[in-house]
Parts: C-alpha cells; structure tokens; sequence
C-alpha cells in the first residue's frame, strides 16, 4: 500500500471511531442504543473492511464480529447489553489507533457470548 493510501485510510478509520463515540454520547442504555445503531452499524462496515488494509486487523476482527450484532439489533432483536458492548468496542478501537497496548481476547469472549446468548 503507498504511503498516501494508508495516510487517508488511517485518517478515515480514525473519523469513523471518533463519530461511534460521538453519537454513544447520545445514549445511556440498550434503547437508546436501537434507535442509533443504524448510523453506528454503517460506521462498523466500513472500518470492517478499511481498518485490515492499513494494519489494523484487530479493529477489522472486532468490527466483523459487532457488523452481525448490529444487524439483528437493527432488524428489532433485543441484545441485553449491546449498548454497554458497543461503548467497550469503542474504547478498544480508538485505544487501538493511538498505539496503546490492548487486551482484545476479553473483549472478543464478551462479543462472542452475547453472539451465541442472542
């Protein structure tokens, strides 16, 4: 990949986290999660795919993973919890992107069991 290439990607990885957060801001538990998750989804998919091409393969792991989530949240499933999970995601992600050292395998485990409890 050039060097401009993974310039703007990481640029655009780093706007997409950043809007996740703003619009978590709104929200204060799984209800106020639904009616966002939408806008938060689109955001997931895109950093699904984006964040792997420029070395972040973890955020790309942890973004296909909450992608499924998010989908049945917006099809009218009830995921208890999905808000909390959703703003841990988050805090990960943006660590990620600012080189801190992050412990993925628990985050990873609390995504896999709501997955499999939903």
């Amino acid at each position: 990949m050039s060097d401009e290439f993974l310039r703007v990607a990481r640029k655009e990885v780093s706007e997409d986290i950043t809007e996740i957060g703003n619009l978590l801001k709104n929200c204060q538990n799984d209800d106020d999660f639904a009616t966002i998750a939408g806008d938060v989804e689109k955001r997931i998919h895109k950093l699904k795919g984006l964040a792997p091409m420029m070395g972040q393969e973890q955020i790309g792991e942890i973004s296909a993973m909450l992608d499924k989530i998010l989908k049945d949240v917006i099809s009218g499933a009830v995921i208890q919890g999905v808000y909390s999970l959703i703003t841990h995601s988050y805090n990960v992600m943006s660590d990620l992107m600012n080189g801190k050292q992050v412990d993925c395998d628990s985050l990873v485990d609390k995504i896999e069991k709501i997955t499999h409890s939903s």
